[in-house]
């Protein structure tokens, strides 16, 4: 167990390693010497402007040096940081810092301006970043104001650190409370120790870091001592740039930007990476195969929640493994597969994820019954997710318990059905959702897009397909062509968009 916090730890190498590069964005990289001094510039400059230990303090802010000053000053002090959307507006906005309970903002220059305009937060409790917001004060302004150093209280890696809103949840949102303490266990038990990272890695962060994964990325090697290179945005040429000029060694990546990489990858040679780990959905067993070859170092694929971090794991290149699982439990955590009344299901059976972790999350903020009601009496995490262990110890994926359809009280499983309809080598990506239906309960409706490889009448080929292919209860009723499906910022398709998207073409 660590008893320093994360930025004690990092402090260190600031003193051993002062000159190694920390940082690295854009074209600008900075030393350990140069992070923590100018962490400390924000950390005495945040003081001053009232900020103390355990204030909630929100965060607007895209990828870039700003957001890991943030995150160090923050632990340095004991305050608890809530990263949100830049895209967050109306009442989701207003929801979000209220549920957090939030005294203060540090906020991209656009968000500091509709902050103060629709009163949420007073000026005097807001901070901007990336421009001048009159009546507001600059960060890079309070970073270099400060004139003497202030006596900070101990801080306990133990305190509320990060608050994380659970992501496309509807209604009141979820805070996830995440201690020092559970970054720490998440950085050294799940990440460095598991994949067998030193303080000579180069760690590439490129997805937004609002989210808890990323945030790992780009604390993880700073606390080893290694360096990390933000990217400011995911595209295929940045990213692949990034990797070798910076000679990038290890990354977490969300699928669908891998998805994205493999025509590139196929003809770049990547020599620098040692292991690249796949996140956030599961692949296409086709699109594992082409990345196993193309990638030509350790390729994992992991599966885990925001509460208890990574949950499965599994190398991908190493031979005989299921490629259509989402790999083993790691040591240091358990796991079971359960029934609606939480009853332990045998091996085979589909039932509910459970977890048992020592990275799992604090708690929801300010919510001690929704907290309990997601544990059982044995402290495991109910997951949501749907899936089976086999008699290996191998896990799989089948879907969330929410987006399990009910038609004529027959249970259809959406992955059944996205997984015959994606073996069409037309079909770019597509997605099964239950419709309400006053006879049925529900009925499926089945989004898709298509490649220049499609027919001319998709539609009718994709009907008789599915006929051939599916039994009659997971036969969709409607079909629906899109553009493009849409997804979260971490790539993750949105269904209720999908089915908004079906409704609003009806009227």
């Amino acid at each position: 167990m660590h008893s320093k916090n994360i930025y004690q730890l990092v402090k260190i190498h600031s003193e051993t390693q002062p000159d190694k590069v920390a940082c690295t964005y854009q074209n600008l990289q900075i030393n350990y010497q140069l992070l923590i001094s100018n962490v400390d510039a924000l950390a005495n400059g945040l003081t001053q402007f009232g900020v103390k230990k355990g204030d909630k303090v929100a965060l607007f802010c895209p990828n870039n040096l700003e957001f890991a000053y943030c995150l160090l000053a923050a632990a340095k002090l004991g305050v608890a940081l809530a990263p949100l959307p830049l895209t967050l507006k109306g009442e989701a906005l207003a929801a979000a810092l209220k549920t957090a309970d939030c005294v203060y903002a540090i906020a991209w220059s656009s968000v500091a301006k509709k902050l103060i305009e629709r009163a949420l937060l007073s000026d005097a409790n807001v901070i901007s970043v990336g421009g001048e917001v009159k009546g507001v004060t600059n960060l890079h302004t309070l970073m270099s104001t400060y004139n003497q150093e202030y006596e900070l209280p101990e801080i306990s890696i133990d305190l509320p650190y990060i608050l994380t809103m659970t992501s496309g949840s509807t209604g009141q949102p979820k805070p996830i409370v995440f201690t020092q303490a559970t970054k720490l266990s998440r950085a050294f038990d799940s990440t460095v120790a598991y994949y067998l990272l030193d303080h000579c890695d180069v760690v590439l962060v490129s997805t937004p870091l609002y989210h808890s994964l990323a945030q790992r990325s780009l604390l993880m090697p700073l606390i080893l001592g290694a360096s990390v290179v933000i990217l400011p945005k995911f595209s295929v040429n940045t990213w692949v740039d990034a990797v070798s000029i910076h000679k990038v060694s290890f990354l977490f990546a969300v699928s669908s930007q891998l998805k994205a990489l493999i025509p590139e990858l196929e003809k770049t040679q990547l020599a620098s990476l040692n292991c690249v780990v796949s996140s956030s959905a599961t692949l296409e067993s086709d699109d594992k195969k082409r990345l196993v070859t193309a990638l030509n170092c350790r390729f994992h694929e992991c599966y885990g929640t925001s509460e208890m971090g990574v949950i499965s794991d599994f190398d991908i290149t190493q031979p005989g493994v299921p490629i259509g699982s989402v790999g083993k439990p790691l040591p240091n955590l358990s796991v079971k597969i359960c029934d609606a009344g939480r009853t332990e299901l045998p091996t085979g059976s589909i039932g509910e994820i459970a977890c048992n972790s020592s990275t799992a999350f604090a708690q929801y903020y300010n919510l001690p019954e929704k907290t309990a009601q997601s544990y059982d009496d044995e402290g495991y995490f109910f997951t949501g997710d749907l899936g089976y262990l086999d008699g290996n110890g191998y896990l799989y994926y089948v879907g969330r318990t929410k987006e399990v359809i009910k038609s004529g009280g027959i249970t259809v499983y959406p992955s059944d059905i996205e997984l015959v309809t994606n073996s069409l080598s037309w079909i770019s990506e597509c997605a099964a959702v239950g419709m309400n239906d006053d006879k049925f309960g529900e009925v499926i409706l089945l989004s898709f897009t298509c490649n220049e490889d499609a027919p001319v009448d998709v539609k009718r080929h994709l009907q008789m397909y599915l006929l051939n292919e599916l039994t009659d209860y997971q036969q969709p009723q409607s079909l629906f062509q899109m553009n493009g499906l849409p997804k979260t910022e971490m790539g993750k398709i949105h269904k209720p968009s999908i089915k908004q998207a079906y409704l609003d073409s009806k009227k």
